[in-house]
């Protein structure tokens, strides 16, 4: 029994040595193949990536609001019908066109003709009567002069004749009026227009508009649509750039390879909340002779809102801020330094041109604020230098364009290209104006690159505006590809700095695994 004991005792010691040798060539496998990824990646990383260059020349830049939107007439006619009936005739349908004075409904005109009758008998009862009145009031008139009959019996002629003719006139309005009634009961079109909405039909009762306390029914709906207007919804942040008068750009989705244009004929003061977002509706006039445009089509609307035309641009992939500049540098070839130096320079130019204005200006002007001034204290130079207000201004600016193209790591997440030319819009604002100072290009003269500090108009998203930095015919890098080249060395650096991590980690032996050998070497010495 002693001696099974201590053979179960080996057993169980040459079990665990075994498992700790597979356990440290499992280990070591792993590591190896750790470091052949890591040195794989270095050498795909070392392969040169070729830059696209493009020329700065001269175009045509326009930029544009978009909103969504709908047709509608420009005015709607409703129609109603003076007198009240029932319909007898109605020969126009939904979609018709007709012209001013065209038949649109006629109602019952039996009453109405009757009325017209006995106002025309009553007239020429009238007429008669006071006929009669003026006969006899000349011959009271005669009789008057001789003394045959009194004053009393003249003053009762010119009576009777005053009364004959009053009940002439009121006859002869009441026929006026019966006429009217009589010409209500057919009902034509005010003007030119199409037939939009038909709620009656023939045989139904109507009520006048003129003496019934609802208003009376509607008969039909009409409108001009030669000429309609689209209300598009634009977003608050688009409105200020949209001014009545700018030309407009229309298509919708029953023809879409057909374009409309039109202007802007009103911007609305109130706002439309649509799913928690502020819009302000915006009314642009068509054109809309053949009737392709029919109300409630949905569409889309691009507003002008400015035009540079014959302007210095460059593919707006080209332009970055100070700081993205100097992420994309090594890239290039460039030193980093020398884009500082550039920009150093750049503000202590300026910094020379503002001391010598403020000094011919203001002699006696304060120290301390001129000293903030030259070092950077005045926000304004923040903004125009690149400054904190500058870096502030570039995020919140690739935030809004990372999402044209590539996604919102178009930059620094890792987009796709289109996201790193959306990225070159960092610093510049919705409308192309610059929000964190002086841009840069990287020129190229030969096979080198140099950053050259540049001053940017307008953006259409493709093509950038440059007001000064670069002349026509210079050949800008395109930096795409470069942003994707400096991600990957990013991502890279960290893969290697981790995978150090681990193998240094690795060939330490691990505290546990020593303990197990000390535990097995003292089980055989009989418990170390």
């Amino acid at each position: 029994m002693r001696f099974d004991s201590s053979s179960n005792q080996m057993k169980d010691i040459k079990n665990a040595s075994l498992f700790y040798s597979r356990w440290i060539t499992r280990r070591a496998t792993l590591l190896s193949l750790a470091v052949v990824a890591v040195v794989g990646c270095k050498k795909k990383t070392d392969t040169a990536i070729a830059i696209e260059t493009a020329p700065v020349e001269r175009r045509t830049i326009l930029l544009s609001v978009q909103a969504n939107g709908t047709v509608e007439p420009v005015n709607i006619v409703e129609v109603k019908s003076k007198a009240s009936g029932t319909i007898t005739r109605m020969p126009v349908d939904i979609g018709a066109n007709v012209k001013a004075g065209d038949l649109l409904v006629q109602i019952d005109p039996r009453d109405v003709q009757n009325q017209y009758n006995q106002a025309a008998a009553d007239v020429s009862a009238a007429t008669v009567q006071r006929a009669t009145a003026l006969a006899q009031r000349n011959r009271s008139a005669e009789l008057y002069k001789e003394k045959i009959i009194t004053a009393q019996e003249m003053d009762a002629a010119n009576l009777d004749y005053a009364n004959a003719n009053s009940n002439l006139i009121k006859a002869q309005t009441n026929l006026s009026i019966a006429r009217v009634r009589l010409e209500d009961a057919t009902v034509r079109a005010p003007t030119n227009g199409t037939i939009i909405e038909k709620p009656v039909s023939e045989g139904m009762v109507i009520t006048s508009a003129t003496s019934s306390a609802s208003g009376g029914t509607t008969i039909l709906k009409m409108a001009d649509l030669s000429k309609v207007r689209m209300r598009a919804f634009v977003n608050e942040t688009d409105i200020g750039n949209v001014k009545a008068g700018q030309a407009a750009t229309v298509t919708v989705d029953a023809f879409p390879n057909r374009r409309f244009f039109g202007l802007v004929e009103q911007v609305e003061p109130e706002a439309v909340v649509q799913s928690s977002v502020t819009m302000f509706p915006v009314l642009v006039s068509l054109e809309n002779f053949d009737g392709a445009l029919k109300p409630g089509m949905n569409g889309q609307v691009i507003m002008e809102v400015a035009r540079h035309d014959n302007v210095l641009a460059v593919p707006s992939d080209a332009v970055r801020s100070a700081r993205d500049a100097n992420v994309v540098a090594p890239v290039l070839g460039v030193s980093p330094d020398s884009i500082r130096a550039v920009f150093a320079a750049l503000r202590q130019g300026r910094g020379g041109a503002q001391r010598g204005a403020a000094s011919s200006t203001a002699p006696g002007a304060d120290t301390s604020a001129r000293r903030a001034r030259q070092f950077g204290g005045d926000s304004s130079a923040r903004r125009r230098f690149g400054g904190a207000a500058s870096s502030t201004a570039s995020s919140t600016a690739r935030g809004r364009f990372g999402r044209q193209g590539g996604g919102a790591g178009g930059f620094q997440g890792g987009g796709g290209a289109g996201g790193a030319a959306a990225a070159a819009q960092a610093g510049i604002g919705a409308f192309g104006g610059t929000v964190g100072g002086p841009m840069v290009v990287f020129v190229k003269k030969g096979d080198k690159y140099s950053p050259r500090p540049v001053r940017v108009g307008i953006s259409d998203f493709d093509y950038t505006e440059i007001l000064s930095g670069v002349t026509e015919g210079e050949q800008v890098a395109l930096l795409g590809a470069a942003v994707l080249q400096a991600q990957r060395e990013q991502v890279q650096s960290r893969v290697r700095a981790g995978a150090g991590g681990g193998l240094q980690q690795q060939t330490t032996p691990a505290p546990g695994a020593g303990g197990g050998g000390g535990g097995g070497r003292g089980g055989r010495g009989g418990g170390g």
